[in-house]
């Protein structure tokens, strides 16, 4: 049985995402007994105490299938973001969102766009449903740039991604260019916000997209649970829309597609103002002293509005390894990027460790 030839050319050549080592693999192949891991992108602090505890009163209810609707989840979004509870529409993380967007609106022939470097699954995910990614290159100092990217639609583009602040950069798009790139989107290409970072954001000009809604029922932003409030493990995303736009995705989505603790545990994290402003606070402190650290070493990185850093250290492969051998997990993204590594932002702690490490290996 040939099963690349049964599975075509599109999956046949398509390359699978790799994530960040898993801590207990370092460990094993090392021999080390303290590991920490500043490669996904992950809330360092964890859920909130109050999340933990719903979570754990809800244990014995897991014989049964979770609610369909997401109901509770929805009416606690909606009120936080004073929306319609038509336009919200929730998935298994932001990957299945965009899953559901490709199946639903890009048929036989047409295309994706999205800036390049940005996060792979979007071109991933494009080639597995027969359709392709069109990447366009950022300028040299990763901001996106907006008029090559509207050079590159023709009538075949149908879906437009856009990461803001963008993975794996930290880079964002303010409001004013925003707007007038959206202006000129024609109508009936879509334009997904990818915002999986958006709480970490502290610029003045940041978007404020969903006041951008009603004026623009081409768009549509992605949102997740599984970065700001820690809840990566348990996978709950979700996308604010048109509703009619949310209304096609539902009917493609599979039943009871968010688990039952994904769906209390968001419930409850989404009003802990309180954990969320810890959580902001440690990002903030964290990237105040790897700015600061990195300035010192004399190396050159990437002002980010998330919760990770690119910074530049010559020879990303070769520091990504040795980093790997003192049990300090970052990422390597390769590519045009071959000259940087990608470190989340931990706890103190962990940032020190990272850059003694660091120190040590250049």
């Amino acid at each position: 049985m040939d099963y690349s030839k049964l599975a075509g050319s599109n999956i046949n050549s398509l390359v699978a995402y790799k994530p960040g080592k898993p801590i207990s693999e370092l460990k094993r192949e090392f021999g080390l007994k303290r590991v920490i891991k500043l490669a996904s992108n992950e809330n360092p602090l964890g859920p909130s105490p109050k999340v933990i505890n719903a979570i754990t009163s809800t244990l014995p209810e897991i014989s049964r299938y979770p609610t369909g609707d997401a109901y509770e989840l929805r009416m606690a979004v909606a009120a936080k973001y004073n929306v319609s509870p038509k336009q919200l529409l929730f998935g298994a993380g932001s990957n299945e969102i965009i899953e559901l967007l490709l199946r639903t609106y890009v048929k036989a022939g047409e295309t994706t766009l999205s800036p390049a470097p940005s996060f792979s699954v979007y071109g991933i995910i494009s080639q597995a449903m027969g359709s392709k990614c069109e990447w366009v290159p950022v300028r040299d100092d990763f901001s996106v740039d907006l008029e090559r990217t509207l050079a590159a639609i023709t009538p075949k583009t149908r879906v437009i991604f856009l990461a803001n602040p963008n993975n794996p950069t930290g880079t964002y798009i303010n409001a004013a260019d925003l707007k007038t790139f959206i202006d000129r989107v024609p109508a009936d290409v879509i334009v997904v916000m990818d915002e999986a970072y958006i709480e970490f954001a502290d610029a003045a000009d940041m978007p404020d997209t969903l006041a951008w809604l009603k004026n623009y029922p081409n768009m549509i932003l992605m949102r997740t649970f599984s970065k700001a409030y820690g809840l990566a493990g348990l996978r709950v995303g979700y996308a604010i829309g048109d509703e009619a736009c949310c209304d096609m995705m539902d009917r493609v989505r599979q039943p009871f597609n968010t688990n039952m603790l994904a769906q209390v545990a968001a419930t409850v994290a989404i009003d802990d103002n309180e954990w969320l402003n810890k959580i902001l606070t440690n990002n903030r402190e964290g990237k105040n002293f790897l700015y600061q650290s990195f300035t010192d070493m004399g190396l050159n990185y990437v002002p980010t509005q998330a919760n990770f850093m690119l910074v530049n250290v010559g020879d990303g492969e070769r520091v990504f390894n040795e980093l790997l051998k003192k049990g300090v997990i970052a990422r390597f993204m390769g590519g045009s990027l071959s000259q940087y590594i990608r470190v989340s932002i931990g706890t103190m702690e962990e940032n020190q460790i990272f850059i003694q490490s660091l120190r040590e290996v250049l």
